[in-house]
């Protein structure tokens, strides 16, 4: 991939082409390891352009074909994960050889010499939004104070019976031996969520759910203890499996920005075979 750009100004190297969009560790990465030449010449810093210098800036094609990107700036990678694959591997000894979303946004991101940072998870078999950053600083300053900074953590889901109104539970997890969670009336991290129907026939009813906490397995946990387990989902009681797959898709997730301070939204598509279900 080559990029060509015609100075139009006296400059430092560094000052001219962050104009374009480019972070100053970038474009010190991009010259150290030889990707940006200067009328035909690879250049060393510091470096002085003059008017009429062309500048080429080459780097290898990158495949993001394995990569759904909803969004992508110098800050942020949002991706739509599917389901059945891990977020980021469980288990130290694997993590080089298993299949994993952060696997394949590493290697992505590495071609393109920017560092990755994951931010939230979901559950192998939950399809949808994971949040990446690209400098460690900014994965601090959203973890840290998550539940603040996050206004809404959007879900589809379809789970099995006909719910016919809108609803809260509020109640407590806990995580037994087994990896499995259970409601509790004594100890336990507190879990919030709210939902209400969005579609539904006498045996199936599709939710638009918000949590307003991240515990682990939290959605399958609620909707199966209220016996209306989540399609698909073998853990929690489930026993149709209509589209092969767990019906529970992370669809919008709203954050303000520690950067801007701005409100940023990103969302996906919902699967269409939840749909299905219903016709």
């Amino acid at each position: 991939m080559k990029k060509t750009i015609i100075v139009n100004e006296d400059s430092d190297i560094i000052t001219y082409l962050k104009k374009y969009d480019m972070a100053k560790n970038k474009i010190k990465t991009y010259i150290k390891l030889g990707f940006i030449y200067v009328n035909d010449k690879k250049i060393k810093l510091p470096y002085k352009l003059n008017i009429g210098d062309i500048i080429n800036i080459i780097t290898e094609d990158i495949d993001k074909s394995n990569l759904d990107i909803i969004y992508e700036d110098n800050n942020y990678l949002i991706v739509n994960k599917v389901s059945g694959l891990l977020t980021i591997s469980t288990d130290k000894n694997n993590s080089d050889y298993e299949d994993t979303l952060y696997k394949r946004v590493r290697s992505y991101l590495n071609k393109k010499h920017e560092y990755v940072f994951i931010v939230n998870r979901i559950d192998k078999e939950t399809s949808g939004i994971v949040i990446f950053v690209k400098n460690d600083s900014l994965k601090k300053k959203l973890q840290d104070n998550w539940n603040n900074i996050v206004k809404k953590r959007g879900y589809i889901a379809v789970v099995s019976g006909n719910i016919k109104s809108q609803g809260k539970i509020d109640n407590y997890l806990y995580e037994d031996k087994m990896t499995f969670s259970h409601s509790t009336s004594f100890g336990g991290k507190r879990a919030i969520t709210l939902y209400k129907p969005v579609k539904n026939n006498k045996k199936y009813t599709m939710l638009d759910i918000n949590i307003l906490t991240g515990r682990k397995n939290q959605i399958r946990v609620h909707f199966s203890e209220m016996k209306h387990p989540i399609v698909g989902d073998k853990k929690y009681g489930s026993r149709d499996n209509l589209i092969g797959r767990l019906a529970l898709h992370h669809y919008e997730i709203s954050l303000i920005d520690p950067i801007s301070n701005k409100l940023l939204t990103f969302k996906s598509d919902i699967p269409h075979e939840f749909y299905n279900i219903f016709n």
